[in-house]
């Protein structure tokens, strides 16, 4: 009886530290994509505006989301997150036509496949997350990226 319960309890350590090791790998990955996140949601929020910057320099919001997108290709993130990054750089795509696009109804089509391509990329984050998991265990994760 005392080997089965030291078995038991050797499982179940084992399967606590493989659930730290994968929660510690995804917050690693988002850490390498963070800033390229935040600076692609700043520039969606400068075109949702409307503001005439963006419209003035069209092609510096175009390099910078260029630039963006290389760099989230370049990044080093493990396999795990690889839908949602593929996600984010689709979106990144969208947003290069969006501000290319003179023609308000034709911009107007593309971020809302922006927001839907964003909403449907933080599902597949909170599925990895385990987002209920996180919330009832109140565990502290600055790294965890809401759009």
């Amino acid at each position: 009886m005392k080997n089965i319960g030291l078995l038991l309890s050797s499982v179940t350590a084992f399967f606590i530290i493989l659930g730290c090791l994968f929660y510690n790998s995804l917050l690693i990955d988002m850490k390498e994509i963070k800033d390229y996140v935040t600076e692609s949601n700043l520039i969606l929020e400068e075109v949702v505006k409307k503001e005439d910057k963006v419209d003035d320099k069209k092609g510096e919001y175009i390099s910078r989301l260029l630039g963006i997108k290389n760099g989230m290709e370049n990044a080093n993130t493990s396999i795990l997150l690889k839908k949602y990054k593929d996600m984010k750089m689709s979106s990144i795509e969208l947003l290069v036509e969006a501000v290319s696009e003179s023609n308000e109804n034709d911009r107007k089509d593309l971020l809302n496949q922006i927001y839907y391509s964003n909403g449907e990329s933080q599902k597949e984050l909170n599925t990895l997350m385990n987002k209920n998991f996180i919330e009832v265990t109140y565990l502290c994760i600055k790294s965890y990226i809401s759009v």
